[in-house]
């Protein structure tokens, strides 16, 4: 049904705002996309740092670079690790502020050509009819 309310409001708009909002969405889909990745690698990062923190530094390890199983000591990948990390998160908090601009973007052409009163209003019809149950026991 949501679908065709949106379809419905599309017809309203030139073929050329259409391809304009359709880029928005796919721009903010694939930023959304990239972030999560990014956020994922950083979880990793993250729970390999704390799962060999008490590890003595001089023992052997063994990382996987560009497809190819290299033997280093545990300090020197320690610190790689660090890195990568740290670079991770200035690189999360890049597509974190890209993806709020993106979808600021996006709300902004939704209101301008009028894409979103209709929804808004359900949202709010179903969060009244969702009050007035609230409390009573069946």
């Amino acid at each position: 049904m949501q679908q065709q309310q949106q379809q419905e409001m599309l017809k309203n708009l030139t073929n050329q705002q259409v391809v304009q909002y359709n880029k928005l969405r796919q721009d903010y889909a694939e930023i959304f996309r990239v972030y999560l990745d990014i956020e994922d690698e950083r979880k990793e990062h993250t729970l390999v740092l704390d799962a060999v923190k008490n590890i003595d530094p001089k023992r052997r390890c063994w990382r996987l670079i560009g497809g190819v199983l290299v033997e280093r000591q545990l300090e020197d990948v320690l610190k790689s690790l660090k890195e990568s990390l740290e670079l991770l998160e200035k690189t999360g908090q890049n597509y974190n502020t890209a993806m709020k601009q993106k979808e600021k973007e996006l709300l902004e052409f939704e209101l301008t050509h009028n894409l979103r009163p209709q929804q808004n209003q359900q949202q709010q019809q179903q969060s009244v009819g969702s009050s007035k149950t609230q409390g009573v026991l069946t």
